[in-house]
């Protein structure tokens, strides 16, 4: 009886709007769609959070959300004023910005809370973020300590290591992208605050 009570309140509570998707990260940089077949309208950065929306065979419909500012609404970070990005639109109107759920001036520049949706593919996603935070540090590891001892990640803020990493690893092949991508994010997230 009280596993038939459980579900039945699982199923109203999923009908009636209140059920909350767990959150699901990215597990590299992914490609997002208008559609579940094609349609190009950007890039969803490694180890950013989605919630999945709906599913079709092997393609996830997900939404991200963040901050963009108000002058550049086309990508979204994690917070006003810090470079954690999360996603990256080709085109304007992906993403939606709702200011009543959030405003903040940072540095003379207003950022809103910001969503946006596409699919994209769902063998990309996990629920391990930890999980992700270990590749990302042994990537450092290997990266990072091959001509000087790796930096500890609380040695810059995340705004720091978006101008540093591309600037200093670019020398040897240590930029943002393919491989390195989520050791960026790693060394981002757990940067000094």
């Amino acid at each position: 009886m009280k596993l038939q009570f459980a579900a039945a309140l699982l199923v109203a509570t999923f009908a009636a709007g209140a059920y909350a998707a767990p959150v699901q990260y990215t597990s590299e940089p992914v490609q997002i769609n208008r559609t579940a077949k094609a349609d190009y309208l950007g890039k969803i950065a490694a180890a950013s959070p989605v919630t999945v929306l709906q599913k079709q065979g092997q393609k996830v419909k997900v939404r991200v959300e963040g901050w963009t500012l108000v002058e550049y609404p086309t990508q979204i970070f994690s917070a006003p004023g810090v470079r954690i990005e999360y996603a990256s639109f080709d085109e304007n109107n992906v993403v939606k910005t709702n200011p009543k759920a959030g405003e903040k001036v940072v540095q003379g520049n207003k950022w809103v809370k910001a969503t946006a949706e596409g699919w994209i593919d769902a063998r990309t996603l996990t629920s391990d973020l930890n999980g992700l935070w270990k590749k990302g540090a042994a990537r450092h590891q290997q990266a990072c300590s091959s001509c000087h001892a790796a930096p500890q990640p609380d040695h810059l803020t995340a705004n720091q290591w978006a101008s540093t990493l591309p600037e200093r690893g670019g020398r040897v092949g240590h930029t943002r992208a393919g491989v390195n991508a989520l050791m960026f994010k790693y060394l981002q997230t757990h940067a000094k605050k």
